[in-house]
């Protein structure tokens, strides 16, 4: 989980906590505006009107959330080429993972890492590579992108017509961080 879910997952949470927690000791909102009272923070609210917004402001993110988790696209773990009562035929996003790398492996790229964003309404290929001769190769990138775009297409052929995007970056930075050991 990324860390950016995770704050507002945790902020999320602890609205929830702040709401069940007046819904069962409705009193300590009074005991807050007491506390809050001698430190010359005076607040005129009255406790029953401020549980019944804080409810209402719960309830709708709660209805927000829910429309975002169904709207969500699904990641599908392959494509499916053929289903019959007999089985099932797919190709794992694994394969074309390899069938990319061994189609941009002639390019005179290296260190080639693919991530496949496969939906049920668009496939997403994003491809982070090296290459020795930088320059050469980004003036190259349309012809292999579109060549790539070919490929996949021909691979995927008998199967729904889906749109392809393919996004390939040379030499960018990795995000991930991995340690390395040193040798002295």
């Amino acid at each position: 989980m990324k860390k950016s879910q995770k704050i507002v997952l945790s902020i999320f949470s602890l609205g929830y906590l702040v709401g069940l927690c007046l819904l069962i000791w409705p009193k300590i909102i009074d005991e807050v505006f007491k506390f809050l009272a001698e430190f010359n923070i005076h607040l005129d609210f009255k406790s029953d009107l401020f549980i019944y917004y804080y409810g209402l402001v719960l309830l709708a993110l709660t209805v927000l959330v829910f429309l975002l988790i169904l709207i969500w696209p699904v990641e599908l773990p392959d494509i499916l080429l053929k289903q019959t009562k007999e089985g099932r035929l797919a190709l794992s996003n694994h394969g074309i993972n390899q069938f990319i790398q061994t189609k941009l492996s002639g390019e005179d790229l290296s260190n080639i890492k693919v991530r496949v964003k496969n939906t049920r309404r668009q496939r997403k290929f994003y491809i982070v590579a090296d290459s020795v001769y930088k320059q050469a190769t980004v003036k190259e990138l349309p012809r292999i992108s579109y060549d790539l775009t070919k490929s996949l297409n021909d691979l995927l052929a008998g199967i729904n017509r889906i749109p392809i995007k393919v996004d390939i970056k040379v030499n960018q930075k990795s995000n991930s961080k991995s340690k390395v050991t040193r040798v002295i």
